[in-house]
């Protein structure tokens, strides 16, 4: 079997060096970029875990919120009527 003519199958120090450097970058950066990707999973459920929380506070503040205008519902109609009946006091006072 015969190799191609742009092939060297003879094999240098320097192409062993450079071989086993490239090798070693590509698992430096794997390794790199493992570590990144844990943090960011972490990251990640923290955000979520928040986010969970805040959604959970939010709808106890919504029902106090609604539970509240329910009262100053209830506390206006209230002031409606003190406010017809005195008037309509005011008025029968005056006529006697």
């Amino acid at each position: 079997m015969s190799t191609p003519g742009w092939f060297d199958t003879r094999l240098s120090i320097g192409n062993i060096i450079t071989i086993v450097v490239v090798l070693f970058g590509v698992a430096a950066g794997w390794f790199g970029f493992d570590s990144r990707l844990t943090l960011a999973e972490a990251e990640l459920r923290r955000t979520a875990n928040v986010v969970e929380r805040m959604e959970r506070e939010r709808t106890d503040l919504t029902a106090r919120v609604i539970r509240i205008e329910e009262r100053l519902a209830g506390q206006a109609d209230m002031l409606q009527r003190i406010l017809r009946n005195t008037e309509n006091e005011g008025w029968r006072r005056r006529e006697n």
